[in-house]
């Protein structure tokens, strides 16, 4: 059975209390336990030293009158009242008690007596004695010449002892069960209030949904624990509120770049069926088609290449990539293009640098960077490339002499479906995807991509990535 964190928190709480009292009152009750049996064994001593002096004659024979108890505390002012007095002979054998004994005598274990003949003295606790237990000394009497001529035991009730840890134990058995309860209630209460604020975290997160993701939880106390929770929730509703967002425009602009080509290639479809022309009219209207048949593929391409990154950033082929000569294959493939265009490419500087990462990516990265500013530098332009090495990292720089980009479109060329010129890329073939994708390669590799443009002034385009350890041989 799961149980709250309320439950558990007080149960705990309450276990960890009754612990601690229960160890409180064993170690005080201990403690004053043996307070109380060394009162008692002071108190038995004395008395069983003032009979050591008294019961036996300087010649070795004991003085034992009747009622010997009462004589001493008369005469002698030794306090037996409340005390059991024995005298045993060398022997073990009973000589005199005290009148309080009656009929009963202290009795001496074997161990006891074998102490008391090697001069041993010695203290127990002996319970066939009346009501109570009684605490004993067993004391022996040497005199010179002679040895051991007597045995003196003197044993005091434990009674008091005895009524005060029952009283002791009664009143505390009350007490720490009343502190139980009490602290069960008063720690339900304080988890109750230590928990609520989860308990508005979880209805506020709740109420959350992909229509209100703006909404963000309050947070009073902003560094304990539960304030880091609130925290790092409201961080998680930001990052998926920017995801929403970014799946809508996502799927808008999508749905909107793919209608454009399917309401074009319709109407000529139409168009061509309804037309009574010849076939020089049906072959502009095919061509036208294929046109946007093109168009369409192009952004599923790379609509697929996005959906791709977006699950392989974790999982890259990690091989060495030379980028001297990748470059140098992408400009021969671009040699062509470029001099179809009007624009001179050429590079500036290359040197021999290598990277860790997918080759295939990379090619891409180049590809789409070096396209892009073919498409985009007006006929008798130039695009310059440049390979270098700088502070660890490759830097692979495309400068071209194009229409350039606006301060207000800097910032959002890397968005997916963003063109600065919708005319513009519709005439070069753009579909506002290929910058996002090269951001996206740059970034799974570990790199980064900037630009840096004015419009009518060209636009540089710095990829940076991280070269490859070299290992020692």
């Amino acid at each position: 059975m799961a149980f709250s964190i309320r439950t558990r928190l007080t149960f705990w709480y309450v276990t960890l209390l009754t612990v601690s009292l229960i160890g409180f009152g064993a170690a005080f009750s201990y403690s004053l336990l043996k307070i109380y049996m060394y009162r008692t064994d002071n108190q038995i001593s004395s008395v069983a030293n003032m009979m050591v002096h008294t019961v036996v004659k300087p010649s070795g024979q004991m003085f034992l009158p009747r009622d010997f108890d009462i004589i001493l505390e008369r005469f002698f002012g030794i306090r037996t009242a409340g005390n059991y007095i024995q005298v045993l002979d060398p022997l073990g054998q009973t000589v005199a008690r005290s009148s309080n004994l009656e009929s009963m005598k202290l009795p001496i274990t074997r161990d006891t007596y074998h102490a008391a003949v090697n001069g041993a003295t010695t203290f127990e606790i002996i319970r066939n004695i009346g009501r109570y237990p009684v605490r004993v000394v067993t004391k022996p009497i040497f005199v010179p010449d002679k040895g051991l001529v007597a045995i003196v035991q003197v044993g005091s009730s434990l009674e008091e002892v005895d009524e005060v840890f029952h009283s002791l134990a009664y009143i505390f058995m009350l007490g720490v069960a009343a502190s139980v309860v009490i602290a069960g209630a008063v720690g339900w209460f304080l988890a109750k209030k230590a928990l609520k604020p989860v308990s508005e975290i979880t209805k506020l997160a709740r109420k959350i949904g992909a229509e209100n993701l703006n909404e963000r939880i309050t947070i009073e106390v902003p560094n304990d624990e539960i304030g880091r929770l609130a925290t790092t929730i409201n961080e998680m509703f930001g990052r998926l509120e920017k995801s929403f967002k970014q799946i809508k425009q996502f799927t808008g602009d999508a749905s909107h770049e793919l209608k454009t080509p399917l309401t074009i290639l319709k109407g000529e479809m139409e168009i061509a069926l309804r037309s009574k022309d010849g076939i020089e009219a049906m072959r502009e209207a095919l061509k036208s088609s294929l046109e946007e048949i093109d168009r369409m593929n192009y952004i599923v391409r790379n609509l697929l290449d996005l959906a791709k990154m977006d699950v392989e950033k974790e999982a890259l082929p990690k091989e060495s990539v030379d980028l001297d000569r990748l470059l140098k294959e992408r400009l021969d493939h671009f040699r062509r293009h470029a001099l179809d265009s009007g624009v001179e490419l050429y590079i500036l500087k290359s040197i021999p640098v290598i990277v860790r990462g997918d080759r295939v990516r990379i090619s891409q990265l180049f590809s789409n960077l070096m396209d892009n500013a073919i498409k985009y530098t007006p006929r008798g332009g130039t695009v310059k490339l440049s390979l270098s090495d700088e502070d660890g990292r490759a830097v692979f720089r495309v400068m071209d002499t194009g229409v350039g980009i606006s301060k207000e479109d800097a910032p959002y060329i890397f968005d997916r479906f963003y063109r600065v010129d919708k005319a513009r890329s519709r005439d070069v073939g753009g579909a506002g995807l290929g910058l996002s994708i090269c951001k996206g390669i740059a970034e799974a590799h570990g790199g980064t991509l900037e630009v840096e443009s004015a419009p009518s002034r060209g636009s540089t385009f710095t990829l940076k990535l991280p070269l490859a350890a070299v290992t020692a041989v």
